[in-house]
């Protein structure tokens, strides 16, 4: 997998127009189990392809299992300085049941022996809305962040698809599907304690102490250029989108033969559009209005009753020339896009 990842590098750098990067991101699986010298691999082949003189930030998403002071020391030795912890929640009967490999006491040991080895750049994962975390419990843990010391937060609702296990278990009715009310008391909580307590609610998932944004993650919602490199990695070039096979096998075999082991979708000016407008009102800033009739003139006027609707219903404003969701109402935010975007 390495080989074909280092090739797979090699192969497609220059989608990006050999512009010189700036953050690099180890995500999308559990890239904390690669051994220290297959990561410092694909890190080298990284280096030999672009130029990396301008690298402000690299990030590697790490298990709790996998933080030791030997891991830790490599990962800083090899110029990664953020780490974004998969700890998910701190109910040891929520994580067996989501079938996690750590426990609670795992995840705060980790979080410690990550701080105290120099790592200050740190996001945990939390995952609301399941059926197994009450609403103190989540009031808990959220207390625990404070306590922590850490700057950024990334929070998702738990989400049941067809073809895994909770889907499976749904459909043979051994699991109730998920309360959407329950996910949104939850959410909302998040959003007043983001205020309560100073932090940026800057994206729907995201949360961070003033000034610490994540860089990377936010290059995709500002719609950056970036390169997706492994099975089932997406990219983005402004003019087209390209995903990977996500078959493992598949991937290694095409990228030995030097096959394209992607797909590609060039985008239309409508795809451009609704891109635009749907990640930017994931947005705590929202979407410029100014931007927004560039890239379809005459989009504002042809949709002012849908927005004035979606003010009346205090589900969007404007603020500084800007559209953007009221921050009630960000939990229904992908209904509220999908009224706003063209056809």
């Amino acid at each position: 997998m390495v080989d074909a990842i280092c090739q797979d590098i090699e192969q497609n750098h220059s989608y990006l127009s050999s512009q010189p990067l700036n953050t690099i991101y180890f995500g999308g699986g559990s890239p904390s189990l690669l051994p220290q010298n297959l990561l410092g691999r694909i890190i080298d082949s990284i280096n030999r392809h672009f130029n990396t003189d301008n690298i402000i930030e690299i990030t590697l998403e790490a298990n709790p299992e996998d933080i030791h002071k030997e891991n830790l020391f490599a990962w800083k030795s090899m110029g990664i300085q953020r780490l974004s912890l998969g700890i998910q929640s701190l109910q040891d009967s929520e994580l067996l049941w989501m079938n996690r490999s750590h426990t609670a006491s795992q995840s705060k040991k980790a979080l410690s022996l990550a701080q105290s080895s120099g790592f200050f750049q740190l996001s945990l994962d939390l995952i609301y809305g399941s059926e197994k975390k009450t609403m103190p419990q989540w009031q808990s843990e959220l207390k625990w962040i404070l306590d922590t010391g850490i700057s950024h937060l990334s929070c998702y609702a738990l989400t049941i698809e067809e073809k895994t296990v909770f889907g499976n278990w749904v459909n043979q009715k051994k699991m109730q599907p998920l309360s959407d009310d329950h996910a949104a008391q939850q959410f909302n909580h998040l959003c007043n304690w983001a205020i309560q307590n100073n932090w940026d609610h800057y994206e729907i998932s995201n949360l961070c102490k003033e000034g610490k944004r994540a860089i990377h993650n936010s290059h995709y919602w500002q719609g950056k250029m970036y390169l997706g490199i492994g099975p089932a990695a997406h990219s983005f070039n402004g003019n087209s989108r390209r995903w990977n096979v996500a078959n493992n096998m598949a991937y290694i075999k095409q990228i030995t033969q030097k096959l394209p082991a992607w797909e590609e979708e060039i985008l239309s000016e409508k795809d451009i559009f609704n891109e635009y407008l749907l990640t930017q009102l994931r947005l705590l800033d929202g979407a410029d209005l100014g931007e927004l009739e560039k890239l379809h003139p005459g989009y504002l006027v042809s949709k002012q009753n849908t927005i004035d609707k979606l003010i009346q219903k205090q589900t969007l404003y404007i603020h500084n020339n800007r559209l953007a969701i009221q921050p009630t109402a960000r939990f229904l935010s992908d209904a509220i896009t999908i009224e706003m975007m063209i056809d």
